[in-house]
């Protein structure tokens, strides 16, 4: 036979509940946080973990990069220039020293789009030819169209492959620092397609016939609830011929680090 609840009861459960779903959150935190703990690492591992979650952290110091304060870099490719309906898995960038074919391309890239932007400003440098464009509805949507001057670099990486190692052709100035601008450059903007969170380490050798690049770059891929994220460690080798000035890279992921538990 049941029997009834008195209000004095009822109450005093109602009060009872909401303590004990604050001490199951700290003894859930607590178990999370004594696992972080046992969690066994190296020097090294617990230094590259400190600069994956630091998150004013995305390249070592001197390591050549530009910082867009608002909007996107977006480089033309064989991709973009190309109607929808007659696409191939080719996606390489494109690369001219004629203005007027590089100010054609983006143009075929904006009609191509699906958001149509004008161009508010033109400018160049040694690397490349830039259209600033602006959504004529929302000008907070800003994208700076570029190409690759062929003078500089002629990219030949199709990023859609998975056996590419040569990124393309430097043009420009064989010295230890333009190689290293080139390579930090060409990593940072995307073009070597090195898809990782951050760079750990840049360093550069010059040797008779070549120069060798070393970036030790990470991927944080990050953990559900009651997992562990998964830091990987990348070693990735950039070669630069003297005689035929085509850049390779090369990569290979070292080691996985148990990050934080989520």
């Amino acid at each position: 036979m049941f029997r009834s609840i008195s209000n004095h009861k009822m109450k005093r459960m109602i009060r009872i509940k909401p303590f004990l779903l604050i001490l199951l959150f700290i003894i859930v935190i607590a178990s999370c946080e004594g696992d972080n703990n046992n969690v066994i690492r190296t020097p090294e591992e617990e230094q590259i973990l400190e600069l994956a979650y630091d998150l004013g952290y995305n390249y070592p110091d001197g390591f050549c990069h530009e910082d867009v304060e608002s909007g996107s870099v977006y480089y033309d490719n064989t991709l973009s220039i190309t109607p929808l309906s007659e696409r191939e898995y080719i996606w390489i960038e494109l690369n001219t020293d004629d203005k007027n074919e590089a100010r054609l391309w983006s143009d075929k890239t904006n009609e191509n789009n699906s958001v149509n932007r004008d161009v508010v400003l033109e400018n160049e440098s040694e690397k490349y030819f830039q259209f600033k464009r602006v959504s004529p509805t929302n000008p907070r949507d800003i994208l700076y169209s570029r190409v690759h001057k062929t003078s500089y670099f002629q990219p030949t990486l199709n990023k859609f492959s998975v056996s590419d190692t040569i990124v393309g052709k430097y043009n420009g100035e064989l010295t230890l620092n333009n190689v290293k601008e080139l390579v930090e450059y060409l990593w940072s903007c995307g073009t070597m397609d090195a898809n990782y969170t951050k760079v750990i380490t840049s360093e550069l050798q010059e040797f008779g016939d070549r120069f060798e690049s070393y970036v030790q770059s990470i991927l944080i891929v990050y953990g559900d609830f009651g997992l562990h994220d998964e830091i990987e460690v990348y070693d990735n080798h950039i070669i630069l011929g003297k005689a035929v000035r085509e850049l390779f890279i090369k990569t290979k992921k070292t080691k996985t680090i148990t990050g934080i538990k989520r």
